[in-house]
């Protein structure tokens, strides 16, 4: 498994298609993971970027230790955020307990704020995303990177 940047496009229309909301790759930075046979397996795409915090959409079919030490590293240390924030159609369980796994706590709901009604609206901590900026994870970015 290979962690990518690009194509940004590419990256955001699979995340767009699995989250089933709009998101743009413009003013964005995404982050793939791509299997043996290069095909896109999980997406990232980080928005509205306003130190000290940042919008993160993520979607996977499969998540590497090495892709999620790369997401902390790049909002929390690279950016230096304070936060990341998840929004999540609130009928949407399964990815509201994958927010929960990463550390992410319920911060309220935003009502008829999407096409299928609510709204999770999620906040990742750095100290709450510790474990996953840990040499145990960062040390497994060592030859992931596409060229």
């Amino acid at each position: 498994m290979n962690i990518i940047t690009q194509p940004a496009e590419l990256i955001a229309r699979y995340v767009a298609k699995k989250i089933r909301r709009s998101v743009s790759s413009e003013l964005a930075v995404t982050f793939g993971l791509v299997n043996d046979d290069d095909e896109l397996v999980a997406g990232v795409v980080f928005t509205g970027y306003a130190p000290p915090s940042i919008l993160m959409h993520i979607a996977a079919e499969r998540l590497s230790p090495a892709f999620m030490a790369a997401i902390m590293d790049y909002a929390f240390r690279q950016l230096e955020c304070k936060r990341i924030t998840g929004l999540i159609d609130a009928d949407n369980h399964r990815s509201r307990r994958f927010a929960e796994h990463l550390g992410g706590q319920l911060e309220g709901i935003m009502r008829d704020a999407s096409p299928s009604g609510d709204v999770a609206v999620y906040g990742l901590l750095r100290k709450d995303a510790a474990r996953w900026l840990t040499s145990a994870y960062t040390r497994k970015l060592e030859g992931v990177w596409a060229s």
